[in-house]
């Protein structure tokens, strides 16, 4: 239930630093003041984005049995492509408020963030796509929130080309430097937005235009995104140890050499724990790794030297090491998983992977508001022990009369045994799928600590304040 409403308010959130970014082109100037009002509000959205963001994930894993926690559907694209550009509009306003570069292009951020927020309401209110997030069916909707839309966008673009050059930076910074790479990293983030937003718009204009239809699924962002964000990772493990202003090319080699053969050495090592090797995989582990264990080692320094908790430096270490542990636990599933599936008579024994699983019964009752079938499952180890009962369910409610699936899964550390209950092919006869997920919970780790970190900047704001 919470879900949709943090969406929400993070879009709004936006609008407050999208009518920053208009009165300061209307005024053709920046300040200080201007820059920390609009951080503070960039890291409010971000935060309640990244909730909700991170529930959705979570539901469609825990709850919905869709047995994957994101799927490339264009109304998860939506959410995600605020969400990117605002975690861009907040590096390039710490540069700004730092060195003070960056103005013109802080301000178009912001006002592609809202502009992409609006978007997304346009895309699940007007009933353009057919998704299971899509809640309404009205054209005459639609048509409103698109002129909407289209006066937003545009009006703020001429504008942008109007005023921005006024935005004239007060600082200066070397090739090689902190800005630089926060530079290119606002840049990547900017790109993978714009790579979506082209995968997710594509198939809709061509069938708005009767040029036929075709579907942009998972193989063509994960085409895309994935040499674009291992460069990322990469500036941002640099950028984690360059200095502002400038730095040589010794001083950052000194600083990262051992990081990175740390990085490099546990990566072998979760690849060879999992016994299966990859070169894409082993260096997405090792970026991974040399992230989380920068972001640690940072956070100690700051508490060591500082008497009080500096939650302002503190949050951006939590923010990175939740990205860290995000790339382990996604390169992790994405490379380890296993799939299984299979039409099982109900008293049969099946084995999938180390686990022996046994298929007793089925069992039927009646909820407050649904009816529901539930499978027994015992589960065996390969020498015979027993581990566990998992029961997966398929409820049918009778409002929708629409059979749900309700997943059993059984964590183990950060691995999980996932079972979900499909069709009845035959009499007694039962699709089942198993899937067994590797380094999954890191996933809702990171999550967890995502809006943490946005907490912990708001209050060392109001420290400083």
């Amino acid at each position: 239930v919470i879900h949709p409403p943090m969406l929400y308010t993070g879009y709004v959130g936006l609008s407050i630093n999208f009518a920053l970014a208009v009165v300061t082109l209307w005024l053709g100037k920046t300040d200080v003041h201007w820059l920390r009002w609009a951080r503070i509000w960039a890291i409010l959205a971000w935060s309640f984005l990244s909730v909700g963001i991170g529930l959705g994930s979570w539901w469609a894993y825990r709850v919905l049995g869709w047995g994957g926690w994101w799927f490339w559907d264009p109304v998860e694209n939506a959410s995600l492509l605020p969400w990117l550009v605002t975690t861009a509009l907040l590096h390039s306003l710490i540069v700004s408020e730092r060195s003070g570069v960056f103005k013109a292009w802080s301000v178009l951020l912001a006002l592609s963030a809202f502009s992409l927020s609006l978007l997304g309401t346009f895309l699940v209110r007007s009933g353009i796509l057919t998704s299971v997030h899509s809640f309404a069916q009205d054209p005459a909707r639609g048509v409103f929130i698109l002129s909407y839309l289209a006066l937003i966008v545009g009006g703020s673009l001429l504008m942008y080309a109007w005023r921005a050059p006024k935005l004239r930076s007060e600082g200066h910074f070397s090739w090689l430097s902190k800005e630089t790479f926060m530079l290119i990293n606002t840049v990547f983030l900017s790109v993978i937005a714009a790579s979506i937003l082209l995968g997710t718009l594509y198939p809709l204009v061509l069938d708005s235009l009767d040029l036929g239809k075709i579907s942009v699924g998972a193989p063509y962002f994960n085409t895309i995104i994935i040499p674009l964000f291992l460069p990322l990772l990469a500036c941002l493990s640099i950028g984690l140890e360059a200095k502002w202003r400038t730095v040589s090319v010794a001083w950052i080699l000194n600083r990262l050499r051992w990081i990175w053969v740390l990085g490099m050495v546990m990566a072998g090592f979760t690849l060879w724990y999992w016994q299966k090797w990859s070169w894409l995989a082993w260096l997405a582990f090792a970026l991974g790794w040399c992230i989380v264990f920068q972001s640690i080692y940072k956070a100690i320094q700051d508490i060591i030297k500082s008497p009080k908790l500096p939650f302002l430096r503190l949050s951006s270490h939590f923010g990175h090491l939740a990205l860290g542990i995000l790339v382990l636990g996604i390169t992790g599933v994405k490379s380890f998983e296993l799939d299984y599936q299979n039409a099982i008579p109900v008293g049969q024994e099946t084995v999938f992977s180390n686990y022996r699983i046994q298929f007793n019964r089925m069992d039927t009752y009646q909820g407050d508001n649904y009816q529901a079938q539930k499978a027994i499952f015992e589960i065996y180890s390969s020498s015979g022990q027993k581990l566990y009962t998992l029961q997966p369910e398929r409820r049918t409610y009778f409002s929708s009369q629409m059979p749900i699936t309700q997943s059993a899964i059984h964590s183990a550390w950060f691995s999980d045994l996932y079972l979900s209950l499909g069709d009845e092919t035959a009499p007694g006869i039962w699709n089942v799928h198993f899937y067994f997920k590797p380094l999954v919970n890191l996933i809702w780790l990171a999550i967890a600590l995502m809006p943490l970190a946005g907490i912990m900047a708001l209050l060392g704001r109001w420290r400083t304040r």
